[in-house]
């Protein structure tokens, strides 16, 4: 189902998360600039739990053996040629760990070509990776197409915890915190098991600690 919430739906949210918030306070620039970054804090958390979940490909031209890093990716997954075969990602500094596979190592944001037993990879080559939101510009914009709106009280309350914490309401903060880490408990046990059947051939095994999510997002960890 294509999104539909707009940013002013989220602002409208977090403003009736406190009968103190006052909706002159908040210019539109500054208010578009928060969802911005709490809705980028929100995909940041996906990427470590889930990174296929807010996710897409892009073509990397080369350039002397050179691939500049997709500038959406907050995560690269993968690496395919055309064939599409593989081409592995390496450490930089062990660039044979994987001689049987073309294979690239990634520095100062460039994927470089690495020669070894099996070739040289070369052309244009596919990242997947798990990407960035798309910012909107106006509340009149939706906000980003892959957003699950089931999840928009997470991301008002993340607003929330903002406006409270502009204010210096400090009282608030706690309580708004509380319910965010509800909503993050849910949100983060829904990209666990979002595709529940997958078959592997062998077994993985994934521990999340919350904890560590918490200072990605609003008010940061404490």
């Amino acid at each position: 189902m294509a999104v539909t919430t707009t940013g002013q739906q989220i602002h409208n949210g977090a403003l009736a998360k406190s009968s103190k918030n006052e909706p002159s306070k908040f210019a539109e620039p500054e208010v578009v600039r928060r969802i911005n970054k709490r809705l980028s804090g929100l995909y940041e958390v996906a990427a470590r739990v889930n990174p296929i979940f807010f996710a897409e490909t892009a073509g990397m031209t080369e350039a002397a053996g050179v691939w500049p890093r997709p500038e959406a990716a907050l995560s690269v997954i993968k690496i395919e040629d055309a064939t599409p075969d593989e081409v592995v990602i390496v450490p930089h500094d062990d660039q044979l760990a994987e001689p049987s596979k073309l294979c690239v190592y990634e520095f100062g944001q460039s994927f470089y070509a690495i020669t070894n037993d099996t070739g040289t990879p070369a052309g244009t080559l596919t990242a997947w990776y798990a990407r960035r939101p798309d910012a909107i510009a106006a509340l009149t914009d939706v906000i980003d197409s892959q957003w699950r709106e089931d999840f928009n009280e997470l991301l008002e309350l993340e607003l929330a915890i903002d406006y409270s914490l502009k204010d210096g309401r400090f009282d608030e903060v706690q309580s708004l915190k509380d319910d965010r880490n509800s909503w993050l408990i849910s949100f983060v046990n829904f990209l666990q098991h979002s595709t529940s059947g997958l078959r592997r051939r062998f077994g993985h095994r994934q521990v999340i600690a919350i904890e560590q999510l918490v200072p990605l997002l609003a008010g940061g960890g404490a």
